[in-house]
């Protein structure tokens, strides 16, 4: 079975996007049917921006509180946890001068089941991020994701396509701009949001799929990521 994530990257501007973390925690709770979110200590979240911005500001590192604060949400109190249970990791409160970024991950076990795509372009209208996309674990290791993100500066470019992969207008302008993604080999592409929305197949991608690699393979050749 596969596992996923789905992630967004967002431009670091300094504040810890309470908000908009509110809005998405709430998000969450509705996209996978769990009443409460909890916390690492096993204790349910209290999502009223006070509470929410003093446990971020008491998690910011305090010898480099410019690279912001990390804080794991749970749909299943840590100690029921199983492979059902979906992690919510949050790096937000980053400065803008740093060369980190806010990051807002979604970790979907082998056991998890993926909520409607919907809930995905949702959280995308709510953070505006850079980059968003669901990744599916195997396919990240089989094409090297993570060491080709790290040879490109600042996120300035994609480093692959995934199956359900949102793009904002800069990073769009990187592969060739927003009419050229338009054109590309893939299921259903579409302007979304501030950007591009590209989903290589109707659906999660899957890698034991030949026909979802080759599509993969065509889009990343398009775009001139191979």
């Amino acid at each position: 079975m596969n596992s996923y994530t789905f992630r967004q990257l967002c431009r670091p501007r300094g504040d810890f996007r309470i908000d908009e973390v509110i809005d998405f925690l709430h998000l969450v709770k509705e996209a996978f049917r769990c009443p409460v979110l909890y916390d690492a200590d096993n204790k349910p979240v209290d999502l009223i921006a006070r509470r929410l911005q003093e446990i971020f500001q008491k998690e910011t590192d305090k010898l480099f509180p410019s690279i912001g604060a990390t804080l794991d949400f749970f749909t299943i109190a840590p100690r029921k946890r199983d492979d059902n249970t979906v992690r919510i990791e949050i790096h937000t409160g980053t400065k803008p001068d740093e060369i980190f970024i806010d990051t807002f991950d979604l970790s979907i076990g082998e056991r998890g089941k993926l909520p409607d795509f919907d809930y995905f372009e949702k959280s995308i209208e709510i953070f505006k991020p850079f980059e968003a996309c669901l990744e599916e674990t195997e396919n990240e290791e089989m094409l090297d994701a993570y060491d080709r993100q790290q040879a490109i500066p600042k996120f300035d470019r994609p480093a692959i396509i995934r199956g359900f992969h949102y793009l904002d207008e800069g990073m769009a302008r990187s592969i060739g701009g927003i009419d050229y993604c338009l054109k590309a080999p893939a299921w259903h592409v579409e302007r979304f949001c501030e950007g591009i929305l590209i989903e290589l197949v109707p659906g999660p991608f899957d890698t034991e799929n030949l026909e979802h690699l080759k599509i993969q393979k065509e889009a990343m050749e398009y775009f001139d990521l191979l």
